[in-house]
């Protein structure tokens, strides 16, 4: 049994979609709701991690697509569904069993610092919905079947600035606190102690 707390997929109402239909329930979980706030520096791919739990007793066939709302005056940066693949793209899953998916966000070389994939970071909320532009979406029906459910899971993305050509190190040092620490002690006792022994060796 999964650790975290699974979200029954839900009709996908969320946008109105007129090829979902209105009477499905599906079977399937899912244990995060959104990826926005991603972060990323031009040119890094940034990876995440979605499983899915079938709950109905009948085996289940799915897929995934990314989707882009468009709304009026919005830029191009609104729309980063070309940014985005998850393998795999197709599933088949039973009740209890789980799958898990991993979605590549690749940020292009040229990609401007801000926020990509919704106007606002606080997109992912409960509430905010109106500020969420691009989604990847889970459909599934029974297998055999043409009744799909689903589920829109936004997607947004924080492209950060020019990368502090001292960011490993710093990433490093942070890691590595206690041994970072005892070498500075060490450099420190040594920088005191080494003229005092020359010193006494001159004498």
């Amino acid at each position: 049994m999964l650790k975290k707390r699974y979200v029954e997929l839900s009709i996908l109402l969320l946008l109105g979609l007129s090829f979902i239909p209105s009477a499905t329930v599906s079977a399937t979980a899912v244990d995060r709701l959104s990826l926005c706030n991603l972060e990323g520096y031009p040119g890094d791919t940034v990876e995440a991690k979605i499983t899915l739990e079938g709950t109905g007793p009948e085996e289940r066939s799915g897929y995934w697509y990314t989707f882009y709302k468009q709304v009026e005056r919005d830029d191009d940066r609104m729309d980063i569904t070309s940014w985005i693949e998850i393998e795999p793209s197709e599933y088949v899953i039973r009740q209890g069993e789980t799958k898990v998916f991993t979605i590549r966000v690749k940020i292009p070389r040229d990609a401007e610092p801000g926020l990509c994939g919704a106007t606002s970071e606080e997109a992912g909320k409960t509430g905010h919905s109106d500020e969420r532009r691009t989604y990847i979406i889970f459909k599934d029906a029974i297998t055999g079947g043409n009744v799909y459910s689903g589920l829109l899971i936004p997607v947004s993305v924080k492209v950060l600035g020019k990368p502090n050509p001292l960011a490993p190190l710093v990433k490093i040092v942070k890691e590595n606190i206690t041994v970072t620490a005892l070498i500075i002690v060490i450099a420190i006792l040594l920088a005191v102690l080494l003229p005092r022994v020359r010193a006494r060796k001159a004498s």
